[in-house]
């Protein structure tokens, strides 16, 4: 088994345009391949990325305008994949919200308490960031989306709000450090006491090379069966994606071609399409 772990932050559009990346790994490479994420607190403080002159009109407005100018960032990297980007009223940051820091703990709370949700919990933090629109700086918009994936708000907050949560965002934190890790995404593959850090965003055939080498040629990618039910399992491990991240699971040639495979499993209710600025998701019925 090859190990990636993705170091990262839930508010990073790079880390959502790159979720059919690992859909593809997910599919291509099966149980052969396990996926991990530490917490890389790419925004500690908002006043480090402000434009200094923009604060002698004040903190609000500096914010304001670096929100302005984020915004732009992530409507650029909607080109990198196509997952869609909805940026309408962005305010991730404000007076009182300077830090992507609840995010971070936010991701290392469930993954100690619940870690079956963890992932599911992450994909879904970037989704109320970057297709909501939401400000998740917020810890009431963080209890709603742990609340949606049927997290318990009193659970969540007992272990968010403990000592051991911090210490385990530091260990993230301290890992990326002695890795020589200064920006974000960078990945780490591991296998048999073997490791490879990739400091940089990749594609998929760029992935595959360094497993290979990293397994000297055990692990190749194979094309998975193409069935409704395996479209079913693969959302049963993540009830919300995009026809992009299914096109790459499943070697579809469009977006066209997914969303019409998937006409049987909407009729029959297992499944439902959800219209977003500019796109679509499928989103898993639960029974």
């Amino acid at each position: 088994m090859v190990t990636i772990t993705t170091f990262t932050d839930p508010m990073m559009g790079l880390s959502y345009e790159s979720e059919p990346v690992f859909r593809r790994l997910e599919t291509h490479y099966g149980t052969s391949v396990k996926f991990k994420y530490a917490m890389g607190l790419l925004v500690r403080d908002v006043y480090d990325f402000v434009n200094p002159a923009d604060l002698a009109s004040g903190k609000a407005v500096a914010i304001e305008r670096y929100n302005t100018r984020l915004a732009k960032i992530y409507e650029s990297e909607e080109a990198i994949s196509g997952m869609p980007i909805n940026m309408q009223g962005f305010a991730l940051f404000d007076v009182e919200h300077t830090s992507t820091l609840p995010l971070n703990l936010a991701f290392k709370a469930v993954e100690t308490f619940a870690p079956q949700l963890a992932e599911i919990f992450l994909y879904n933090l970037r989704y109320a960031t970057i297709v909501d629109c939401r400000p998740t700086t917020h810890l009431d918009e963080i209890l709603d989306v742990a609340h949606h994936i049927g997290i318990d708000r009193n659970q969540f907050l007992e272990v968010y709000n403990s000592g051991e949560t911090e210490k385990h965002l530091l260990d993230d934190l301290r890992q990326m450090a002695y890795l020589g890790i200064h920006s974000l995404p960078a990945y780490l593959l591991e296998h048999e006491g073997h490791s490879v850090l990739v400091n940089r965003l990749i594609a998929y055939d760029e992935f595959v090379p360094i497993i290979g080498e990293l397994t000297k040629g055990q692990l190749r990618p194979s094309a998975p069966q193409r069935s409704t039910d395996s479209v079913l399992d693969l959302m049963q491990r993540h009830p919300l994606l995009s026809p992009i991240e299914i096109r790459e699971a499943f070697d579809f040639k469009t977006t066209d071609d997914v969303m019409q495979f998937l006409q049987p499993l909407v009729k029959s209710g297992k499944t439902e399409i959800i219209n977003v600025y500019h796109g679509q998701f499928v989103k898993l019925k639960q029974e």
